[in-house]
């Protein structure tokens, strides 16, 4: 059972806390229980850092999914994170501000060639925080945030991106949180794909900021078209930016698995054309094209050893259930790791599975196939990756890297930069029951401010 008892170490008027520091200690207990934290003890123990007076700390003795989380006040609501009574204490206002910024984004529909709302939204955001945002042809939405201390801003700077659109329905709803989980109401999907990873990098900058913490320049990158090929990506050019480098923020399973190995996606595009009749009036010298899709001896589901896999999601055939169907159009997939020859072979069985179907029952077929992105693998040795898991290291995490057969901007930004993604940890996507643990994405945040602190980019 989640509850908060106020437990006050001593007699002293300084130690029991002003009414405010209580207020805000009982604010922040809520706010973490609300993210699925067990606060079994709540103290207040003034603190003093960089020569400012703490409001409060509480530190969570026993948080199982904030794990040894704590919420921190600081005058002026300027935020940071230091150790108080052995426990480590973090900013819960982080989770807390990024949590409602996923309302925002929710409330907010965005479905692909239509994220001129959010583009908006986005862009009051990054002028709140001084910068000058601008949109491109593609429509992306970029801003440059000059480096701290000023003397590094001739650094070349380092990329932060994240994508505008959702799959549809992708409609404007208010999302429901509960025992630390974000969802939809039931009747779109949430769009946490990517609505997660735009939250992470405004926090990131806003905290940043708040700390006036060391990092090199930035270039923000909020694209747009993903969900339909990378559109966004494909047309951004890194070169007037000087930018070599990057973090990608999208979903790839579990919240802070690092892409290193990346899937072939190619959309398959058939057309049958059969030949239409009544019937009623008898089956010779017609061809129905849903029966010659059904018959096609293409290859699908997962191959080889599960690192093919070969889908359709959309069948689109017949005018009445009284007429023999003319045409169909199937829209399918392939995700592969297979490259070369290997990969042009298994297009054509695709290919001539349908040819040959049609053939055989008097009809003709189509086979298209449009590659969105390419496969890539990200070397261990790439100096970002490795600054990463030192960083994860220092902070007492465990670099976890993972091959994926989901697509995202990386698979386009990669064949003219080093870039590779971190999961937010987005679930059951492109679905109504669409769901994403909440405490992780506070720590994502803590991660970047970290790494950025740290990094030096390379010329």
């Amino acid at each position: 059972m989640r509850h908060a008892e106020a437990a006050q170490s001593s007699s002293s008027p300084q130690q029991r806390g002003t009414p405010r520091a209580r207020q805000q200690f009982r604010r922040l207990a809520a706010s973490a229980v609300a993210l699925g934290a067990k606060v079994v003890r709540v103290s207040a123990i003034p603190t003093r850092l960089e020569g400012k007076t703490r409001i409060g700390c509480v530190p969570w003795l026993g948080s199982e999914s904030l794990g040894d989380y704590a919420a921190c006040g600081v005058a002026r609501r300027r935020l940071y994170s230091d150790r108080v009574a052995g426990a480590t204490c973090k900013v819960i206002h982080v989770a807390t501000n990024l949590t409602q910024t996923l309302i925002d984004l929710a409330g907010i529909p965005s479905v692909s060639g239509q994220e001129g709302n959010v583009r908006a939204y986005l862009t009051t955001r990054l002028e709140q925080l001084g910068l000058s945002p601008t949109v491109d042809a593609a429509g992306n939405l970029i801003a440059r945030v000059a480096a701290r201390p000023g003397e590094r801003d001739d650094e070349p700077p380092l990329l932060l991106n994240a994508h505008m659109d959702r799959v549809p329905p992708g409609l404007a709803h208010t999302p429901i949180i509960a025992d630390g989980v974000m969802r939809s109401d039931g009747t779109t999907n949430l769009g946490a794909d990517d609505s997660a990873g735009l939250a992470i990098i405004l926090h990131t900058l806003e905290e940043l900021q708040a700390r006036e913490a060391p990092h090199p320049p930035l270039l923000i990158l909020f694209t747009v078209g993903e969900e339909v090929g990378l559109v966004g990506a494909k047309a951004f050019d890194p070169t007037p930016w000087g930018v070599q480098e990057g973090l990608i923020f999208d979903n790839a399973g579990e919240a802070g698995l690092v892409v290193t190995r990346a899937a072939t996606y190619i959309a398959v595009d058939v057309t049958i054309h059969g030949v239409g009749g009544h019937p009623g009036k008898g089956l010779m010298g017609t061809a129905n094209a849903i029966e010659i899709f059904r018959r096609a001896a293409y290859p699908v589901g997962a191959l080889d050893g599960d690192t093919t896999r070969i889908s359709f999601g959309r069948i689109e055939g017949g005018a009445a259930r009284n007429a023999i169907p003319r045409e169909l159009r199937a829209l399918g997939e392939v995700r592969t790791l297979r490259e070369g020859a290997a990969l042009q072979s298994l297009l054509d069985e695709i290919a001539q599975a349908f040819t040959d179907a049609a053939t055989t029952m008097g009809g003709s077929a189509e086979v298209t196939f449009d590659t969105h992105c390419d496969s890539y693998v990200v070397d261990p040795g790439e100096p970002l990756l490795r600054a990463y898991a030192e960083m994860l290291q220092a902070r007492g995490q465990t670099l976890r890297t993972a091959t994926t057969f989901i697509g995202s901007d990386a698979s386009a930004l990669r064949q003219r930069m080093r870039v590779f993604t971190i999961s937010t940890g987005a679930m059951d996507e492109h679905t109504s029951d669409e769901w994403i643990a909440l405490a992780p994405l506070a720590d994502l945040v803590e991660n970047a401010v970290t790494l950025l602190g740290a990094y030096h980019v390379a010329r």
